[in-house]
């Protein structure tokens, strides 16, 4: 027995570190997740879980999910009506409790979803290191962006393991969650089975849509529906009209060129060219290298053209950064654009000099501009015709990031 362990830890590879496991990334993520949950216990500063787990008590009592409560938190509501389901388990707990469990939630399903992306092991700990800066700050506003970057990866991973059924569960639960997860209906060009996929995404639509009626009447939950569209158009015309802090793109390029007048219909149109534009490499649907490209347009895209998208919301495209970057054979790019990106991504204006960046909203509209690059570097990659007809080969090894 002593000779078959000694025989076991000889067979780990003197070469790999203990940084360089999986397990100790995770061993990081759930300590800075911790950290969090108790600098939120000793600050007080529930207020973001407190707006989601009182959408659960507003739905057994059939009052407004999108009203402000004044008397219980700051700011209101703004995801669909089946996330005060979602919210409901750790809602019956204490808050300090069910913020823990929340957070914990958040932070290991995005894990977990990271893991069944078909790439090498030291690729997803790479990827596991690049999200850091965008983990601390997702933790700590305590939000389900982590949770919708992993239902993104997971409407591709189980779709790319021939589990349709699985896979449109987490595209229409995410869009009605958020609305970012629609674009994950790209995935539907992968589809071995599209007749039976469109079938899925529609059954799924109308259990996710009737769902709450479990708990509150039909005409309460329809007008829901109605109310939720409402304040994401509110919220989209402050942010746009300068009542907030507009971080995507588009709130970039309005600041920089002060043209604030310029329609988010301009913007978003050329976006969705430019993010359509790989879909002509019709023989490349089945490539997984190609597949890879698009999961990564597809989690930066969203938040990059939402003008509702904040500081923390960047946990969902700094996935798709770290997808481009164990992907990405041009070292000199990726040696000056990942770098940039963390630094920007950090925030230090608002954590340095908070009066003067939110006084000059460019200081923080600029943490998209890196993203940007990636995104447009991405679109690149997967509509040259070189890369995108290349022979499949098996993913290089990433050691450079994480030695």
């Amino acid at each position: 027995m002593l000779n078959h362990f000694l025989t076991g830890v000889q067979s780990l590879s003197p070469r790999r570190k203990f940084y360089q496991d999986n397990r100790f990334v995770l061993s990081l993520w759930v300590f800075i997740t911790l950290v969090f949950v108790i600098d939120s216990w000793a600050t007080h500063r529930y207020n973001n879980y407190l707006i989601f787990e009182n959408t659960f008590r507003n739905l057994l009592h059939e009052r407004s999910l999108y009203a402000y409560y004044p008397a219980y938190h700051e700011d209101a509501n703004h995801y669909g009506p089946i996330f005060s389901l979602l919210i409901a388990p750790f809602a019956i707990f204490h808050n300090w409790i069910g913020l823990l469990l929340w957070n914990l939630f958040n932070c290991f399903l995005l894990f977990k979803a990271i893991q069944t992306l078909p790439l090498t092991e030291d690729q997803k700990v790479a990827i596991g290191y690049i999200a850091i800066p965008c983990l601390i700050e997702s933790m700590l506003n305590q939000q389900f962006n982590a949770g919708a970057g992993a239902l993104m990866i997971l409407s591709y991973t189980l779709l790319n393991k021939d589990k349709g059924i699985w896979s449109a569960l987490c595209i229409v639960l995410g869009t009605f969650i958020k609305l970012y997860g629609v674009v994950g209906l790209v995935f539907f060009f992968f589809a071995r089975k599209k007749p039976a996929f469109i079938l899925w995404l529609v059954l799924w639509s109308v259990v996710i849509f009737l769902l709450p009626m479990l708990l509150a009447s039909p005409a309460y939950v329809t007008h829901c529906y109605v109310d939720w569209k409402n304040s994401l158009v509110g919220k989209n015309m402050v942010n746009v009209l300068g009542g907030g802090i507009d971080v995507s793109i588009m709130g970039f390029f309005r600041e920089l060129l002060d043209a604030r007048k310029v329609p988010n219909f301009l913007f978003l149109s050329l976006g969705a060219l430019l993010f359509m534009l790989p879909f002509v490499n019709l023989s490349c649907f089945g490539k997984h290298k190609f597949q890879l490209m698009i999961l990564s347009s597809v989690m930066i895209f969203p938040v990059l053209f939402s003008t509702g998208a904040e500081d923390c919301t960047f946990i969902i495209p700094i996935i798709g950064v770290g997808i481009w970057y164990v992907k990405e054979n041009n070292k000199a790019m990726k040696k000056v654009l990942l770098p940039v990106l963390l630094l920007i991504t950090c925030n230090f204006p608002l954590l340095l000099f908070p009066v003067f960046a939110k006084s000059h909203p460019l200081s923080l509209a600029i943490i998209s501009l890196p993203y940007f690059l990636v995104w447009v570097r991405i679109i690149y990659k997967a509509t040259n015709n070189r890369f995108a007809y290349a022979e499949e080969t098996e993913p290089e090894m990433v050691t450079a990031l994480i030695d």
